[in-house]
């Protein structure tokens, strides 16, 4: 049977990873290797899952960051860690993905009955209910542009599809070897996507396993926090720069430009706060034009000076 590790990514949330970690000890086929990424937490982490790191030294391993790298940072260096461990598989979470407990089984029954495939996941339930909007198809190579699954996609066996979240994916030693790590200069957001994009241009998709469950439950943080939203538009200008293909690459980039701009006034969400959006898109578009990644702005930040 293939051997796999598995890397949880946390960040102030002893709770959550804990109860993680607790989850991963239940899977019917149990990790050789468990690789805690602590993104340099404030909230005695450590201390709060020290007797498990105690009962568990063969099993767990620790790796608390010298600072807050994000979620792509955490991401980059728990995979690179996790290639250190020469298993089959490696497969990587943020702390509040809840894995059923033949999510590993499942993953590794169709990896052994799909030896060309080299990357799999398993089928995200939001609260309880099935969200397809996390599996998507590349429709437009030269524009990047990509469509979400259908419902009736879950009908089947399995089936392959071209992005997928870092939220449960497993991937093939071999894989991350030949296409390298996720790119840890992004901090948060769109680092999935890249990762997703480079698979393809390497000819390689996911394969999704829809019998494979992974159980979210959405947490109170506030998802559109301008912060988030710089980081996200940021990191996709710079894919659309890298990735996109011919004219695409001005024209396509520009109507997302302006898109983002016109959302300044138009979406719901920034009532409030329409002159800090506008300086946080607007920052995002000269960053990216720059090359300018990594941790430009802290978490937080409202854009309102």
């Amino acid at each position: 049977m293939l051997s796999y590790t598995a890397v949880i990514v946390t960040f102030n949330r002893k709770k959550a990873v804990r109860n993680a970690l607790l989850r991963q000890f239940k899977q019917t086929v149990p990790a050789k290797k468990i690789i805690v990424v602590d993104n340099h937490s404030t909230d005695g982490t450590k201390e709060y899952i020290s007797d498990i790191l105690n009962d568990h030294k063969d099993t767990v391993r620790y790796l608390r960051m010298d600072e807050n790298l994000g979620g792509s940072g955490g991401f980059y260096y728990g995979m690179k860690a996790a290639l250190e461990e020469h298993t089959d598989l490696i497969g990587i979470s943020d702390d509040d993905a809840s894995y059923d407990e033949d999510y590993f089984e499942k993953i590794i029954d169709c990896a052994e009955n799909h030896p060309n495939d080299m990357a799999f996941c398993g089928a995200i339930y939001v609260n309880g209910t099935l969200s397809v909007n996390n599996a998507k198809y590349l429709k437009n190579e030269k524009t990047l542009k990509f469509e979400a699954s259908k419902q009736s996609d879950y009908e089947q066996k399995s089936f392959l599809i071209d992005n997928w979240p870092f939220v449960g994916p497993v991937f093939r030693r071999e894989l991350i070897e030949e296409i390298g790590l996720p790119r840890k200069d992004f901090f948060i957001w769109y680092d999935d996507s890249e990762y997703s994009i480079r698979m393809y241009k390497y000819g390689y998709h996911y394969r999704l396993i829809p019998s494979a469950k992974i159980q979210i439950y959405q947490l109170d943080e506030v998802r559109y926090a301008l912060w988030k939203q710089y980081y996200g538009f940021r990191n996709e200008l710079y894919c659309l720069g890298k990735y996109s293909s011919g004219i695409h690459k001005v024209i396509h980039r520009q109507y997302m430009i302006w898109k983002k701009y016109a959302s300044v006034f138009l979406k719901p969400s920034n009532k409030g706060q329409r002159k800090a959006a506008f300086k946080a898109y607007h920052k995002a578009v000269v960053d990216s034009r720059n090359e300018k990644l990594g941790k430009t702005i802290k978490p937080g930040e409202n854009f309102s000076n």
